[in-house]
């Protein structure tokens, strides 16, 4: 998808849903017939992807036997080679389309499962609007210090909503090379929150990334100073932190704020994420997960979407709980 498509800084100034995490019995239960009109979904584009399979398989047998009779015939009694090569030629030809039509069927289950089921599945977890093509815009993300080079951004299967007056926004993103043989640079998930007020003071970067903080240190982070946090729990103690406003950071990184982090950390599978809080009222969270939280499962298998679900539940559940603890965001001095 083009940078233009992307969610840029001005649609947070939208005034998302507010969202509630529904418990987890209440989403079961809202999920037991989503996941019943998946499977009668899934079950309905296989039995056509099955009929274009087999009318495929026979025509194109038929029009392989037709062409090599053709070639025989041109060749050996009308002594005409360009003829025979093209009788064999249209023969091939009709079984390549022909599988194409057949494949096709694949792309639009996959196409039907985001435009269909994943807006039902996200209101479902609390009241999110789903967009299978946007997320947080280019522009934004360069202004975070985290980003690392790259020629290509693409971002979909975008969640926004508004959780205890926090905007939130967070969707799948790869950050890629020109040359589509090349692994992606990045790939996870992007999260971006607005605070209702401007309250955070400079910019803190907190990275669980031992190998960017090395890197950007001595150079792209040079104005930052680093700020000595020590967690209370030893385990907790996974991250770096940089700043041009060193005081300010430790007043906001409390110990609630690094434990949900780091529980956000083993949540995605040990992501070495990082955090971002900059612009007065923007926190960015750059997740690196290689896991596919929102496609549809293979055509050939039984919907595997309720244990996806109720994982992507928990994902978002340890999302939301960093606006729940970030009480930065509070006038707690009104």
């Amino acid at each position: 998808m083009s940078d233009d498509e992307n969610i840029d800084n001005k649609d947070l100034k939208e005034a998302p849903d507010e969202v509630a995490l529904n418990h987890e019995d209440v989403f079961e239960e809202k999920l037991n017939p989503l996941i019943e009109d998946a499977e009668a979904m899934r079950m309905s584009f296989m039995r056509h992807h099955q009929t274009r399979e087999h009318i495929t398989m026979t025509v194109g047998l038929i029009s392989i036997i037709a062409g090599a009779s053709g070639f025989g015939w041109f060749l050996m009694m009308d002594v005409s080679i360009l003829r025979a090569i093209a009788s064999m030629a249209i023969a091939i030809l009709v079984p390549m389309l022909l599988n194409i039509w057949a494949q096709s069927i694949l792309k639009e289950y996959k196409r039907s499962y985001k435009r269909i089921f994943l807006p039902k599945l996200a209101k479902a977890i609390g009241g999110f609007k789903f967009h299978p093509a946007r997320g947080i815009g280019r522009k934004v993300i360069a202004k975070t210090g985290v980003i690392p080079r790259h020629d290509l951004y693409e971002a979909e299967d975008c969640f926004m909503g508004q959780f205890k007056g926090v905007k939130v926004l967070f969707s799948e993103a790869r950050l890629k090379h020109k040359k589509q043989y090349m692994e992606p640079i990045f790939d996870g998930i992007f999260v971006l929150l607005e605070i209702p007020e401007p309250m955070i003071e400079g910019h803190t970067i907190m990275t669980a990334d031992d190998k960017m903080y090395n890197t950007w240190k001595g150079s792209r982070w040079k104005s930052l100073q680093r700020v000595d946090i020590k967690a209370e729990q030893e385990e907790w103690n996974i991250f770096k932190v940089v700043s041009d406003e060193p005081e300010a950071a430790k007043s906001f990184i409390t110990q609630r704020l690094i434990k949900e982090l780091y529980e956000t950390s083993k949540v995605f599978d040990d992501s070495p994420l990082s955090v971002v809080f900059f612009k007065k009222k923007f926190i960015f969270m750059m997740i690196p997960y290689s896991a596919d939280m929102f496609e549809a499962s293979s055509i050939h298998l039984p919907i595997a979407t309720k244990r996806h679900a109720m994982q992507c539940r928990k994902e978002i559940e340890q999302i939301l709980e960093i606006v729940d603890v970030f009480e930065i965001y509070k006038k707690e001095d009104a």
